[in-house]
């Protein structure tokens, strides 16, 4: 048994400056909603759109609140922090992870409030914590239940000069292959867990895929953090409808980019907030 973890839903990057980040994320071609806030939470956000996944910029409101990690993370710098998985019903992944013994907190709400010019939107979350040993290589995780899915996309969101469509990997560091790859059969189950001598890939039947990797191949990418510790994540690739026509769209804005091969960009981290970000040809 598992904890009937459904696709990856978001991404979550940690900043310092929300304001400075939703301009600077303008010029890498998103269309970026203005700033959402949570409300049990002592966090605020941005949410980046895709069809069926989104990106998470994720900053601190209220320091006095509960941060979920945020904090110490930005202690060490900006970047990628986190991944929230989509599950169906978070009630019933949390008692199939507890039955299956798993080390996994009961579902809570969340309410993140969005101000746009003609209204507010009220969206409702539910999120279910899992135990740190549960996610090696992904820094932080969690299972997400949406509640308002219907008005979590609003008209234009998703219509971004970059051509950006959905995330299609992510890549973590992992110090111990075996354990990690032994954590996510536990998590996910065997059939999406693929061990190979030098990565682990996990599958979860549709939208982005998991790439575990070691350190040196991460400093082979020019990935590799080491101020975060030994289990990280590392990086993020978006698919484009054309990268030639993302390429240009950066060159124009200024951004700095390497070419990695045909279809394949790489952002330099201090032009995405700390973030490695890829765009590749879908």
């Amino acid at each position: 048994m598992t904890a009937n973890v459904g696709r990856v839903d978001h991404p979550v990057i940690a900043v310092r400056d929300l304001e400075r980040t939703r301009e600077q994320f303008k010029r890498l071609g998103f269309v970026v909603p203005p700033i959402g806030r949570h409300q049990e939470w002592g966090t605020e956000n941005l949410c980046i759109m895709f069809p069926h996944d989104y990106l998470e910029i994720r900053g601190i409101g209220d320091p006095d609140k509960f941060l979920a990690g945020v904090d110490s993370f930005l202690q060490k710098g900006q970047g990628f922090y986190s991944v929230a998985f989509n599950v169906e019903s978070a009630q019933d992944s949390y008692q199939a992870g507890l039955d299956s013994g798993l080390d996994i907190q009961p579902p809570k709400h969340l309410n993140r409030k969005l101000v746009l010019e003609d209204r507010t939107l009220d969206l409702h979350f539910r999120t279910v914590i899992l135990g740190h040993d549960l996610y090696p290589g992904l820094t932080h995780a969690n299972l997400c239940q949406h509640l308002t899915a219907d008005t979590l996309r609003q008209p234009g969101w998703m219509d971004h000069p970059n051509g950006v469509i959905a995330f299609g990997r992510l890549a973590g560091v992992v110090s111990d292959f075996d354990a990690a790859a032994a954590a996510y059969v536990r998590l996910i189950g065997a059939d999406n867990v693929r061990r190979e001598p030098d990565r682990i890939l996990l599958n979860f039947g549709e939208g982005a895929d998991i790439e575990l990797i070691g350190e040196a191949e991460a400093q082979r990418r020019g990935d590799a953090q080491p101020q975060l510790g030994r289990d990280y994540l590392a990086s993020a690739t978006l698919l484009v409808r054309d990268a030639r026509a993302t390429a240009a769209l950066l060159r124009e804005n200024g951004i700095r980019f390497q070419e990695r091969g045909e279809g394949l960009l790489k952002v330099e981290p201090e032009d995405a907030c700390g973030a490695h970000l890829y765009f590749r040809q879908a």
